[in-house]
Parts: C-alpha cells; structure tokens; sequence
C-alpha cells in the first residue's frame, strides 16, 4: 500500500490494518480496509482485489470496471458483509453507453484509480473512504443541473458506500469524457520547451476561472450552494488557518527554516469583509484543467479539493481568490520544472500571472466576491499564496519529497510578497 501513488501518508509508518468490510462485485471484490498509522491516526482505503492467486488489481479488469459503472447506470445496490455500495445516476448520464465500450485504465500521477469508458465516460474510483459527499460530486452535480456553465464535465452519476452504521462515503464519481482534451500541466510544458508561453491561452484560462465562480454563486435554495457574506469571523478564520498552514509547513519540513508570518498579515482578509464566500474548486493548479484545441479553450475538471484537508473544510465557503491564487502557485511549479530541464524561461512566469489574472478580472466584472480595488485583491491573493504554498510543503513532503524544494520556495517567495503588500496598506 506505501508504493501506491493513492496512499496518503508515505512519510509515515503503517502500524496496523484490518478488513472492514468485504462487498462481492462479479468475479471480484473489494476490501475495505481500516489502516492505523504509528501516529496513532486512521484512514480507510479501498482495495479491489481481483479473482486469481496472489493479489490481483480488479481495476486492471474491464470485466469488473463495467460492472461498476453498471450499478451506476441501474441504481442498483450490492451489499456487503456489513455496509452497501449504492449506485446513484444523474440525468445526463449516456443513453447510448454499450455494454462493449473499451475500457482503458489512466495510469501516471493519480491519487485516485480512473477508468475510461469507450469515447463517452471517465470514472474516478476515490481509494480513500472519507465521511460525507465528496466536492467532485455536489459541485459537479450543481453545475450539471442549476447552471448553463458548461466548461466543466457533466456529472454522469456516482457510487456510495453506506457503511451500515450511518456513515456515508462518496466512493465514485462518473462524468462525460471531454475526448480532445489534454493535461493542461501537460500542454503548458510542452509550450514552454518550444519556446511559447501561452499567453493568450492563460488570459483564457483566467476567463473561464471567473466564469466558473459565477456560476458557482448562482443563486439558489440550496445552503451548501450560492453566496454569502464574508464577516469578521470569517477574516479571523482564514488568519488563523494561515498562522496553522505555515506551522505545518515549518513542521513538514525542518531542515528549510521557513519564514513565519509576516506581521499584520491578517489584515490581508480585511479588505474582503462584506465581499462573498461561495463554493469554488478548492485545488486548482494546470493539472486540473484539459486544454482543447491547443489551448483555445479550457474544461476545468477534479473538484474533490485538497485531498489533505477534512473533507467538511473543502466543503465549505471561501473567497473563490482561493482558485485564483492555486493557478498562480501552479505557474511557479511550470516554470520551475521548465528551469529545471535545462530552459530558461526568463520572465515567463511575472508574463502569465498577469495574462491569467488579466482574463480573470476581465471576466468576473463587477461581482459581489471581487474586491473592486487592485491593492485589496493583490493583498488578499498574496496571503492566499503563502497558504498554497505551505500546503504544498506538507504535501510534497509527504507524497513527493524530491518536489519538496519547489513549495520551500514559493512559502520563502510569498512570504516576501505578503510583507511587502502589508506595509503598503
């Protein structure tokens, strides 16, 4: 389990694990497994484990992947030694899917198990159980259903696993595949190794951004949906969340000496205090988009949030300058990689924030979640910078160790930055 790019603690030791449950799917099945830490700390994952001696991955099977995406089409239900594994379908999902659709398993750097169907559907197989509906599935499903933005995929249905006791957990989500796209991370550093940046593209990309947080602050009756205001409490929250994000970096990470703080830094919220907070990505970077059309147009994807966080905190409302701040990190790590293959890119990375940015102040207009003036949204976002930044580090430390030094510098960075938009204001 510790070599599996799914598994969220590989800086840690497991000290135990047990079966939870076991639930038959055809000639298959999966194990869910309680896994205890050396910490003390527990997380539950999901292990489909195929017929055959040895343990045999049944995501490798198309067999078993299409049964999976079967319940979802039906409704149906399969139940387990102790808990039920429930198919729930949306409206668009595809009336024409054959039973024969090729199936294709997405393989690189995942941390969760994807299965395409044919040219009509992707399935994300979430292998760690958590609590509650996951983002990917009520934000999606919003989207689908009570708005026009249509630069995200349809939500085709999803499964639930039902643990018996009251407990609920998001295990699949299914959406329409959007067939010529291509990783935007992708995409971005194969424009950067030829020598063009992609300006024009980024100042779309920014566009679509603010035409995602419209849509998400569409009003509605929902409470997990729409806007609110942001108050005093809010701005005391973030601050402190800030102040904790960086102790964890500092943490994650000893042998950097990270900066702390700067002082006065809380103040960057205040500029934002009777604003809006709504639903928003949550984790969003060059990976989760598809560039169609060599970047013509973007579809923004994968709205589960940042996998580290509880799942109720990526649930909740935030200034979406949270999504605006994530691509600006995510234009540091492309430079960064570009740089690191042996490519200058100059000045390429202070180009294309202010392309993104650009678009993206463009497209929103006069909202209710955008500070009208530039000095309060430069503030706001250099605060949200410095805690991508810090959570990247606790990130890359535990997933990723050789990425850790491009996140130490972006804290080092934001930091800077933060200090300087406070003494300004």
């Amino acid at each position: 389990m510790t070599r599996q790019r799914w598994f969220a603690a590989k800086a840690r030791r497991i000290a135990a694990t047990r079966v939870d449950d076991r639930l038959v799917v055809g000639d298959a099945r999966l194990d869910v497994l309680r896994v205890t830490m050396d910490d003390g700390t527990e997380d539950r994952y999901v292990v489909a484990l195929g017929p055959g001696p040895g343990l045999v991955d049944a995501f490798e099977a198309p067999g078993f992947c299409h049964t999976l995406l079967r319940l979802v089409e039906r409704a149906e239900t399969v139940r387990g030694e102790r808990g039920t594994l429930v198919g729930l379908p949306s409206s668009a999902f595809p009336a024409d899917l054959s039973a024969e659709a090729a199936v294709r398993r997405v393989h690189g750097e995942q941390s969760n198990t994807s299965i395409v169907f044919g040219t009509a559907l992707i399935a994300k197989h979430f292998r760690r159980l958590v609590d509650g509906v996951n983002p990917e599935l009520d934000i999606t499903r919003f989207l689908t259903e009570h708005t026009v933005f249509r630069n995200a995929p349809r939500l085709a249905g999803a499964l639930e696993y039902r643990d018996g006791r009251g407990g609920a957990a998001t295990l699949a989500v299914a959406h329409e595949l959007v067939r010529d796209g291509r990783d935007g991370w992708q995409w971005l550093l194969e424009r950067l190794a030829a020598g063009d940046g992609g300006l024009d593209a980024l100042r779309r990309l920014g566009r679509r951004t603010a035409e995602l947080h419209r849509a998400l602050a569409t009003p509605t009756a929902d409470p997990a949906f729409g806007a609110e205001p942001i108050d005093r409490d809010d701005v005391a929250a973030w601050a402190t969340a800030l102040e904790r994000q960086v102790r964890a970096a500092q943490a994650a990470a000893p042998r950097h000496a990270l900066p702390g703080v700067p002082a006065g830094a809380g103040r960057a919220f205040a500029g934002l205090v009777g604003l809006a907070k709504t639903r928003h990505h949550g984790d969003f970077h060059l990976g989760q988009t598809l560039a169609v059309r060599d970047g013509d147009d973007f579809v923004l994807i994968d709205f589960e949030g940042e996998p580290l966080r509880p799942l109720a905190e990526r649930r909740r409302k935030h200034t979406p300058l949270r999504d605006v701040a994530g691509m600006l990190r995510s234009f540091a790590y492309a430079a960064a990689t570009t740089t690191r293959s042996g490519r200058d890119v100059g000045g390429w990375e202070t180009a294309a924030r202010a392309a993104f940015v650009e678009g993206y102040r463009a497209a929103a207009g006069a909202v209710a979640f955008l500070p009208a003036s530039e000095a309060a949204f430069a503030h706001a976002v250099a605060a949200l910078e410095l805690e991508k930044a810090a959570y990247e580090v606790v990130y890359e430390a535990n997933n990723r160790p050789d990425w850790l030094e491009i996140p130490v510098r972006g804290v080092i960075s934001a930091t800077a930055s933060l200090a300087r938009a406070a003494g300004a204001a």
